[in-house]
Order: C-alpha cells, then sequence, then structure tokens
C-alpha cells in the first residue's frame, strides 16, 4: 500500500515535471520567433518584431540617420566641415545588428529576456579607418588655423609690430575615434585640436624689441667730419633695417647699399667735385684749362659704422676725406695735341635774316666741340631739334619733290657743309652725309652735306691718336670752319668731270606756301680724297653724287 503510494507520488510528480518542461519548451520556441518585447537598436523600437520586421524598421529609420553627413565643429565655436559617411568607409551592417535573434534557445535568461527584458543592443558598424582618416584629414585642411609668425617691420623710424599667434590643427587621429564612438547616434562630432606653437614666438619678438629695435631706433645717428656734423633720424636710416627670422629668432640685417647712399646724401655738402680739364677756344687759340682735384667723403667704412652705432651708447660715426681726381686731368688734355690748324673752309651765304640767325645760332652751339680719339661727331646729336624755343627761324629748305618750302631751322645744311668738309681736309673718317638732292652752286659739287631732324645727320669718327677740336662761327657773309689738332695727314680732292647732264623745266604753282627758285642742271660727279702720311698715299676715296634737275618755279599766288 505504502509502495503503491510512492509510485503514484513518483508518476504524478514526473507527469508534472513533463507538462512543465513541455510548457517550457512552448514558451521558448514562441519566444524566440520574435524580437525581445522592449528592444531598441540606437534608439530604434523593435521588440515584439519579428526579425525581419525588425530589419526593415531598422533599415528605414536608422539607414538615413547613419547616411547623413556627420558635421565635424571644432571648439569655441570654431570653423566647422562635414564629410559623408558612405564616403568616409562609414556603414551598418543590419543583419548583423539582429544576428542570434529568432534563434530557438533553452537558455532561461534568454527565454526570460525576451519575455518582458529591455534591451539596448548597438548597431553593428562597418568602418573602413584609413577612408574615414582620409576624409577627415582633407576636410581638416579648411578649419586649421596656421600660426602667426611674430615679425617687426621699421617704417618711417617706428617698429611696426605683428604679435606672434598660436594655430589650431585638427589631430586627426583622436577625431576618427571619437567619429567612430558617436555615429550614428549624433550627427555632429566635436574635433580633438592642438595648438600649433609659431616658428617666431612673442618672446622672441620682445627679445628683439628689447636688445635692437628700441637702441637702435632711439635717436639719430650723427655723421662727424672733422668739425662738420649732420644727423640722420631713425626715419631715414630706418628704411635700411630688416628684421629677419632666423631659426627661431628674429634678426637684424642691413642694407649697406642703402646705407651708403644715405651717408653720401647727407654728406654732399662736406664734397667739393673734381674739374675736369677743358680744350678751350681763347682768342683765336685753344688753351688748356686745367683740372682740379676735388675733396671727397670716404663713405667706404660708413655702412659698418652705422650699424655699430645704432646700438652703441656714442651714436657718431665718424668718416674721412679722400682726393677725388678728375676724369680728364691736365696732362690727358695736353696728351691730345690740340695746337694747330689742321683743316679750314669758309662758305658764303645769300643775306637773309632768318637764314643768319639760324646759321649763327648753330654754329655757336658746335664751335669749341672737343671730339676725343674714338669718339663720333654727331650733328644732330650736338643741335638736337631745331626749334623755336631754342632760336631757331623758318628758312629754306629742299621738301619732297625737289621744292623748295618753309621749315624751322631751314639753312643749317650749309654750316653742315662747312662741318663735312673740313672733316674731309682732316683726314678722319666719314661716318654719315647726305648731299642735296639738286646742286646748290655755291657749294663744292660732291663735297657738301645736308641734314634734318632727327633722318639725315652728318657724323664723322675721329680715327687719328689726337683730340679734334672743332671752331665755327659766322662774320662777313660768311660760315668760317677750323678743325684743330695735330697734323698728321695731307689731304687732297680731286673733282671729275660732270657727266649724265640733266635738264630741268619751268613749272608754274597758283598755290600759297610757294617759294620760287631758279632752274639747276642736274649731273653725276666723282670727287676723289686722297690721304697721304709723309709724302705717301694710304688712302683714295671716291665719292660719287647724282644731283636731280632743279625746275625753274615760278609762283603766282598772291
Amino acid at each position: 500500500m505504502r509502495r503503491s503510494e510512492a509510485a503514484k507520488t513518483a508518476t504524478r510528480l514526473l507527469g508534472a515535471i513533463v507538462v512543465l518542461g513541455a510548457l517550457y519548451v512552448g514558451i521558448a520556441w514562441w519566444t524566440s520567433r520574435q524580437v525581445p518585447a522592449d528592444m531598441t537598436v540606437e534608439g530604434v523600437s523593435v521588440g515584439g518584431l519579428s526579425v525581419d520586421q525588425a530589419s526593415e524598421r531598422l533599415t528605414t529609420q536608422l539607414g538615413p540617420v547613419a547616411a547623413a553627413p556627420i558635421t565635424i565643429t571644432t571648439p569655441n565655436s570654431g570653423p566647422s566641415f562635414s564629410i559623408d559617411p558612405h564616403t568616409a568607409g562609414l556603414t551598418l551592417d543590419i543583419p548583423a545588428t539582429l544576428q542570434g535573434l529568432g534563434e530557438f534557445t533553452l537558455n532561461p535568461v534568454t527565454v526570460w529576456a525576451n519575455l518582458t527584458g529591455k534591451t539596448d543592443r548597438p548597431a553593428v558598424k562597418v568602418i573602413d579607418r584609413d577612408a574615414l582618416t582620409a576624409a577627415v584629414t582633407e576636410g581638416a585642411h579648411s578649419v586649421n588655423e596656421a600660426p602667426v609668425d611674430g615679425a617687426i617691420a621699421v617704417d618711417t623710424g617706428a617698429a611696426k609690430i605683428t604679435p606672434a599667434q598660436d594655430g589650431v590643427d585638427v589631430v586627426v587621429s583622436d577625431t576618427v575615434s571619437a567619429i567612430i564612438q558617436a555615429w550614428p547616434r549624433v550627427p555632429s562630432v566635436t574635433a580633438k585640436t592642438a595648438a600649433v606653437a609659431p616658428k617666431i614666438s612673442q618672446s622672441a619678438v620682445d627679445e628683439a624689441v628689447r636688445t635692437f629695435v628700441t637702441p637702435a631706433l632711439s635717436g639719430p645717428l650723427t655723421l662727424r667730419l672733422g668739425e662738420k656734423t649732420v644727423a640722420l633720424t631713425p626715419d631715414r636710416f630706418g628704411a635700411a633695417i630688416t628684421l629677419t627670422p632666423d631659426s627661431d629668432k628674429l634678426v637684424p640685417t642691413f642694407d649697406k647699399d642703402k646705407l651708403a647712399a644715405l651717408a653720401t646724401e647727407a654728406t654732399s655738402a662736406f664734397v667739393t667735385p673734381a674739374k675736369d680739364a677743358s680744350i678751350v677756344l681763347d682768342g683765336s687759340a685753344p688753351v688748356v684749362r686745367p683740372s682740379v682735384d676735388g675733396v671727397a667723403v670716404d663713405v667706404t667704412p660708413a655702412p659698418d659704422l652705422m650699424i655699430s652705432a645704432m646700438t652703441a651708447t656714442d651714436r657718431t660715426v665718424t668718416l674721412t676725406t679722400t682726393v677725388s681726381k678728375p676724369k680728364f686731368t691736365t696732362e690727358a688734355a695736353q696728351a691730345l695735341g690740340v695746337k694747330e690748324i689742321v683743316a679750314s673752309f669758309d662758305s658764303a651765304f645769300p643775306t637773309d635774316v632768318n637764314r643768319t640767325i639760324n646759321l649763327t645760332l648753330a654754329s655757336n652751339t658746335i664751335n669749341g666741340t672737343l671730339i676725343k680719339p674714338g669718339e663720333t661727331f654727331s650733328m644732330n646729336g650736338i643741335l638736337g631739334e631745331r626749334t623755336v624755343a631754342k632760336g631757331y627761324r623758318e628758312g629754306n629748305y629742299i621738301a619732297g619733290g625737289g621744292r623748295l618750302a618753309k621749315t624751322v631751322g631751314g639753312g643749317v645744311s650749309q654750316v653742315s657743309t662747312v662741318i663735312y668738309n673740313i672733316a674731309w681736309f682732316a683726314g678722319v673718317q666719314l661716318t654719315e652725309h647726305h648731299p642735296h638732292s639738286f646742286y646748290i652752286s655755291r657749294y663744292p659739287a660732291g663735297r657738301e652735306a645736308t641734314v634734318n631732324w632727327p633722318t639725315l645727320d652728318n657724323k664723322w669718327t675721329n680715327n687719328t691718336p689726337y683730340g679734334m677740336l672743332v671752331q665755327m662761327w659766322v662774320s662777313g657773309g660768311q660760315v668760317h670752319g677750323r678743325m684743330w689738332s695735330t697734323k698728321i695727314y695731307d689731304v687732297q680732292s680731286i673733282s671729275g668731270p660732270r657727266t649724265n647732264i640733266r635738264t630741268g623745266k619751268v613749272v608754274t604753282v597758283t598755290t600759297p606756301g610757294c617759294v620760287p627758285m631758279g632752274m639747276a642742271d642736274g649731273f653725276d660727279i666723282t670727287v676723289t680724297r686722297v690721304i697721304s702720311q709723309r709724302g705717301v698715299v694710304i688712302k683714295s676715296e671716291p665719292y660719287t653724287t647724282k644731283y636731280d634737275a632743279a625746275d625753274t618755279i615760278i609762283c603766282t599766288a598772291p
């Protein structure tokens, strides 16, 4: 009886256990079909949903949040930049996030959690750290602030100071870690930053001001020359000072050329320029006026002395004088051998007030011109443009078509012809000359030269070892020319016959401004210059000139 009761009790107990076990298995099976009741993923509630439903909800609600740009701000409301999570290698793995849900388990902890537990499961992130680092690095360029080096500029004798300032750089590695930690829950992240010190700190600026700038600009420099002094204020010498970065310091550098020029300018009143010798016509002959030595200030040591004085107790710079020599000495002038007339030529001109004034003005301008060995005489170079402002008047000249017309300075070709002839007979090199287009009877045929500004010039080059002094004057209805030097050549001029004679015609002109002229035959002629030295011919130079025929011009205009 007792055994029977015990067996029954055991059977009932076993049955209850089986029933409870079956009930537990059923509950475990039922709860495994859905997500735990109060589960959230990154703040999105998925409790009680199937795994597929949870996946769809996370994709719909969490996907846009994860894809939104991430704003990276800098501390203290500084500048910011954004990165695109996809480009930066940030994605969510939804299946991995829900992994393990929907699987059958008899684990009582899991079964209980599925029934009643509240779980906040983090989303599974797929991080490409290299891509994220590259994106942050690129964005950081737009917000990094470069440090400002301290600087000192000297302007108008005063120091202008640029204060040193730290820069700010984004610490990329720390910022990347912060993004990984916050994304996708937080749409913005404060970047980790670090201060970047300038190469030239404020203490370096302060040190340069204390040790150099303040003493250097504290007052004028005094230049002393014997008993004479002159003060240079900082606004003048300060322009030669530059504070230059050297490693982590500012060091003064100096423009020594500017300092030397400043010393030269400041002491110019103490200088007596040297005076060159000259060869002038005194009466009827040339004389040498001696050169005179000058007094110069030796400014060679001035820059270094001025630099030292800028920070010295005694701000005085003592300079010395030297003798300055002329470029053209008395001995050099005497050696030119300008002592005798080596060529002369006179040319008569018709009476005309304006023409006479032009001839006189041009002759006076050329008179006394010295051409040293190797130099070239240029009539246009000496006279320049003939203008009313210089005193020239209107005179006749040969215009286009072989007709006479009026121009300011007309007639100076007669001076040019005299110049050409004294150069001819002096035996110098005839560099450039231009004959008139038709023959003018007062000139030697084939041995004359016209000029016009600025196209036609009369040039000759002194190819002798002696100086050539040109003497020109107007008197007695003639232009007179003399060349003074040391005679080394004998020159003969041989004129050939006139050939290919051409005759002009008579032309009546009715337009105003007409200048009447007489007829002149045109012809060809060759004139040969024969140059001899000590009785030996050293050069024979033929010059051929072709003259046009000149028409008779009859003017009928009132």
